[in-house]
């Protein structure tokens, strides 16, 4: 155990370490706590783009997105379409917080207050959303929480404090590489010991068996709103990051193909596997960006041909997935 322990703090620091290196380059080897923990830097034609820089942090976003989302469908073996929903009621929600109530407030607070915020904001809506929707189950599931999600964008859509269709603009940004990998570390140890956890035990039970798992004493639709709560919770956190990291929002961001991305992320991974969801994740994000080398090659637009042609491909040779129900050594509950 503290063998494993250690090795996990030491890939913490690890990543944590070269995004503030990566910070201290892009801002001109400046050492102010902010540039080097939370304030993005400005253009900068060195290292790397402030383009690729954004990648990252979006990379960083949809780990956090994908690992929620394998609370459900990967630990839980519910099939969810929503989560482009929770994330926009996260986003908004954080955006309002903290530049309507705390624009002057210190970043720490900012930061504390406004994913918070995101977060509870989101675990109630997935409560209420949850407690009339999950007794059903497989595609009625889905197609009701992918309803649900439609519904959260479409009421944000014609709320004008919010920007309306115009967007909300002008959002604090406070959000870099370093503050988004430790972030995303840190979320990814929580699901860990959630999954082996007690609670994480009865996810599995209620998808390997529902009914034994009844029989056995667990409550399933007990359990299953929870994992609803807590994965609607970390989707809201993911969308204040997004806010205060692009500093702009649009109701077109969360539509439900980012349901559907995200859903994928964790079918290419591997359902059931955490790994599988980071790779999942890492996999479709930077795929599409990478592929432009291909578009200036050839001055044609192939990349979502390609992209696609890589999903189908990955589900024909590797249908569970490219990790299935496999771990990595330092994610592993063994």
């Amino acid at each position: 155990m503290a063998k494993k322990l250690n090795t996990t703090l030491l890939l913490t620091g690890i990543f944590f370490a070269s995004a503030i290196v990566l910070n201290f380059i892009l801002s001109g080897f400046s050492v102010q706590i902010a540039d080097l923990f939370y304030a993005k830097p400005g253009r900068f034609s060195g290292l790397i783009s402030p383009y690729y820089y954004s990648v990252l942090i979006i990379l960083g976003i949809n780990i956090i997105l994908s690992v929620s989302l394998a609370l459900l469908n990967g630990f839980t073996g519910l099939f969810t379409m929503g989560h482009a929903g929770f994330m926009a009621i996260g986003a908004y929600t954080s955006a309002s917080v903290v530049s309507f109530l705390l624009p002057t407030a210190p970043f720490a607070v900012q930061l504390a207050v406004g994913s918070l915020s995101a977060g509870i904001m989101a675990a109630v809506i997935g409560l209420i959303i949850g407690s009339s929707t999950l007794r059903l189950a497989g595609d009625y599931l889905g197609m009701v929480t992918l309803g649900f999600g439609e519904i959260i964008r479409i009421i944000l859509l014609n709320i004008e404090a919010v920007g309306g269709a115009r967007g909300m603009t002008d959002i604090p940004v406070y959000m870099n590489l370093g503050s988004v990998f430790l972030l995303t570390i840190l979320t990814i140890l929580v699901i860990k010991r959630i999954r082996d956890g007690r609670l994480g035990r009865a996810m599995l039970a209620i998808k390997e068996n529902e009914m034994a798992a009844n029989m056995m004493g667990i409550n399933p639709l007990n359990i299953k709103l929870k994992a609803f709560v807590l994965s609607s919770f970390m989707a809201g956190v993911a969308g204040s990051f997004f806010a205060h990291s692009e500093g702009y929002l649009s109701t077109q961001t969360f539509t439900f193909v980012k349901s559907f991305e995200v859903i994928a992320m964790n079918v290419v991974g591997g359902l059931g596997s955490l790994s599988g969801a980071i790779m999942g994740a890492g996999i479709l994000t930077v795929l599409p960006e990478g592929l432009r080398v291909v578009q200036d090659i050839t001055g044609i637009d192939l990349r979502m041909i390609i992209y696609a042609l890589t999903i189908i491909l990955i589900m024909i040779l590797r249908p569970q997935g490219i990790m299935g129900n496999k771990e990595w050594k330092w994610l592993s509950s063994k």
